[in-house]
C-alpha cells in the first residue's frame, strides 16, 4: 500500500499541482507584510523579485551550500512564469478574487497548506539526495541540505527585512537565525529521517520516505490548525536546554 501510494505521487509532477499552491501561499504571505500592497504598487518589479527569492529559496540556499551554481533555480521557466502569474492574481486580480477566497474559504486554504506541506516533504529528500551525490554517505552534509532547505524560505525572509532595513523590528519567529520555528526543526526532523533511509538505516525506499515526511508535515499542520497548539517540539528543547544549564550552574557552582 505505502508502495503504491509513493510510486504514484512519484509520478505527480511539481508543475503545476505542487508549484502553483506553494507561489500563491507565498504571494498571499508577501501581501501580508506591513506595507506590502503600497511597496508593490510603487515597485511592482522589486516586489516580483522578493517573491521569486522566495519561491527559488532552496535552491538558492543548497547549491550555496553545495558550491554550486545559483542560476540554476531559473532552469525550470515554468516554475518562475507560475510564480509571476500568482503574485500577479494574488496582487493584482479584478475584485481581489484569489485573494478573498485563499482568506474567506477554509477550506481552499486548508488545501493549499497542505500540499504545501507535502511538497516541503519532497524538497527536503530531494536535497538530501543532492548533498549525497556530491559527498556520498556523509551523514552530517545529507541532513545541513536537507535542513538548510527546509528552512530556505524563512531565511530568505530573515534576509529580506535585513535588506529593507526592518530586521530591528523583530517579534518571534522574524528572524530564523535567532528564533528557530517549527518550520526549521520539522525540517531538521526530516532531513535525519531521510538520511538515515538514504544510508539504508531504514527499511524504506526514499518514494517511501517522502509519503512518510509528508504525513508527518500535515500531522504538524493539524496539531496547529485543529488543536490550536504551536511548536510540539518545544517541550523537548525545553528539557534539553535544561539539561544543558543544570550542568553549566553545577560547574559554576564548583
Amino acid at each position: 500500500m505505502l508502495s503504491s501510494i509513493a510510486n504514484w505521487f512519484d509520478s505527480v509532477p511539481g508543475f503545476p499541482w505542487l508549484d502553483a499552491p506553494y507561489c500563491i501561499l507565498m504571494s498571499v504571505f508577501l501581501r501580508e507584510q506591513p506595507g506590502s500592497i503600497e511597496f508593490t504598487e510603487d515597485f511592482p518589479i522589486a516586489s516580483l523579485i522578493t517573491l521569486l527569492l522566495y519561491v527559488h529559496a532552496n535552491v538558492i540556499c543548497v547549491h550555496i551550500l553545495l558550491g554550486l551554481p545559483l542560476v540554476a533555480c531559473l532552469g525550470g521557466a515554468w516554475d518562475s512564469a507560475t510564480a509571476v502569474i500568482c503574485w500577479w492574481l494574488v496582487f493584482f486580480c479584478p475584485g481581489d478574487l484569489l485573494f478573498k477566497m485563499f482568506k474567506k474559504l477554509k477550506p481552499f486554504q486548508f488545501i493549499i497548506r497542505i500540499i504545501c506541506e507535502v511538497r516541503h516533504a519532497r524538497l527536503v529528500m530531494q536535497a538530501c539526495m543532492e548533498g549525497h551525490e556530491y559527498f556520498p554517505n556523509h551523514a552530517t552534509i545529507i541532513v545541513l541540505c536537507g535542513l538548510v532547505d527546509g528552512c530556505s524560505g524563512r531565511l530568505m525572509m530573515s534576509f529580506d527585512r535585513l535588506v529593507r532595513g526592518s530586521a530591528a523590528a523583530e517579534s518571534k519567529g522574524q528572524n530564523e537565525l535567532k528564533q528557530v520555528t517549527e518550520v526549521t526543526k520539522a525540517s531538521f526532523s526530516l532531513a535525519v529521517f531521510y538520511c538515515l533511509i538514504i544510508l539504508d538505516k531504514l527499511p524504506f525506499t526514499e518514494k517511501e520516505g517522502i509519503i512518510l515526511g509528508g504525513l508527518f508535515m500535515v500531522l504538524l499542520l493539524l496539531n496547529n490548525i485543529v488543536l490550536g497548539r504551536h511548536d510540539p517540539f518545544m517541550p523537548l528543547q525545553t528539557r534539553f536546554w535544561k539539561v544543558i544549564r543544570a550542568n553549566k550552574k553545577r560547574e559554576k557552582a564548583e
